[in-house]
């Protein structure tokens, strides 16, 4: 190992699953600084070790730090029922994460292991708040947002009406509702979300608005015709997560690297270039990648949404991936895992490299240090369990639209 890689590789143990715990807290602290904003990226969704290091760092940046709020990608209104349960409400964890937590992410146990410490650190004394920062149902039902909104504004004849029409169900379920309604009932639909969302504007409290503007943003992203700018989901969520900012002492936000990375996708703002446009050096970014593990592949049978074949395959680093050029040198360091402080890594690190893989695919990146401060790498990493049967599951159910 030369001089100059082991200046910003930082080799790491390999998590462990059941007990996570976060190997470095000295390269923590150098990377974080004063940053009251911290946001992890995850290069794919339901990656065991992903969700490990999510919670190895909460618990730390917790304890060590002063983090207040944990802050998901996941529907800010579902995001309600979570935040009461881990400050003492009620119910079992199952069921909590099941229903509060979106994209069927709460079905993960070590996202149910993160919960649970987070009722016990609230129990002990401690003040840990959980929300989330995304659209309602899934992004393909408004129906949590629209509950949330009705149980805290006045109520009127017709809200049991409004209440019905607006949930669509399942993520699945909802989208291919949405698609098969005739023009007037997508009217109908439209009418009455913007009804909730000017009665929140004329009585509503903060929590109301939050979530009437998710409402309004789920309308954006069923109207968006490809005009400039950011997605009207990802502006939401940089709205979003600068608001819990204003309101906490410092915040983790956890989502995938291509919502948290500091500079455009593909020309479009993300949460994170936006709430780095606001925050400037008070937000710090790490993102997560592997080389070897679980891919999930998706192709389309039919137009009708989530009508796709879901595929399960083994990946392996690609030549021109920020991947396969990190895997290569934790081998040559006989390690699992490393922090890899970008702002002082080799400029040959990035020298021919397009990018980095976001599941399956290459996701551009033209400036990694200006898109991460850090990256966690892997050697390998793991499915959820269970996570990619779900899918196929979801994905191959009967589905029709609903009738009213």
């Amino acid at each position: 190992m030369s001089a100059q890689t082991a200046s910003f590789v930082r080799p790491i143990p390999a998590i462990e699953l059941p007990r996570p715990e976060f190997p470095d807290s000295d390269a923590v602290r150098a990377l974080i600084g004063d940053a009251r904003v911290i946001a992890l990226g995850e290069g794919a969704h339901n990656i065991a070790e992903f969700t490990a290091y999510g919670h190895a760092l909460l618990r730390m940046l917790v304890e060590e730090f002063g983090v207040t709020a944990f802050v998901m990608e996941s529907g800010f209104a579902e995001g309600l029922l979570v935040d009461e349960w881990i400050r003492g409400g009620d119910g079992a964890v199952d069921e909590i994460a099941r229903a509060g937590i979106a994209y069927g992410f709460g079905e993960s146990e070590g996202i149910r292991r993160q919960l649970t410490w987070m009722r016990e650190w609230n129990a002990a004394g401690g003040g840990i708040r959980f929300y989330g920062m995304d659209l309602p149902g899934s992004s393909t039902s408004p129906g949590p947002a629209v509950r949330a909104c009705l149980a805290r504004i006045p109520s009127r004849a017709n809200d049991a009406e409004i209440r019905l029409l607006s949930d669509l169900g399942g993520r699945t379920e909802a989208a291919v509702s949405y698609a098969a309604m005739p023009a007037e009932e997508r009217l109908r639909l439209v009418g009455a979300l913007r009804e909730v969302i000017d009665r929140v504007e004329a009585e509503g409290d903060d929590i109301a608005h939050r979530c009437a503007e998710s409402i309004a943003a789920f309308l954006g992203e069923l109207a968006w015709d490809g005009e400039p700018g950011p997605y009207p989901r990802e502006a939401y969520m940089a709205r979003t997560a600068r608001w819990i900012a204003d309101r906490e002492e410092r915040i983790l936000i956890y989502a995938h690297n291509g919502h948290v990375r500091r500079t455009p996708l593909e020309g479009r703002a993300t949460v994170g270039s936006l709430l780095g446009d606001d925050l400037g050096d008070e937000l710090r970014v790490v993102g997560m990648t592997f080389g070897a593990g679980p891919v999930v592949t998706f192709t389309q049978r039919s137009p009708r949404p989530f009508d796709c074949d879901v595929a399960l395959s083994a990946r392996t680093a690609i030549p021109g991936t920020i991947e396969e050029r990190l895997d290569a040198r934790l081998g040559t360091l006989g390690a699992a895992a490393a922090i890899v402080d970008l702002a002082h890594a080799a400029p040959e690190l990035f020298d021919g490299c397009e990018g980095m893989l976001a599941s399956g695919a290459l996701e551009r990146v033209d400036d990694f240090p200006a898109s991460f401060d850090a990256l966690i790498h892997l050697r390998h990493a793991s499915a959820v369990p269970g996570a990619f049967e779900r899918l196929r599951e979801e994905f191959d159910a009967p589905q029709s639209g609903r009738s009213r």
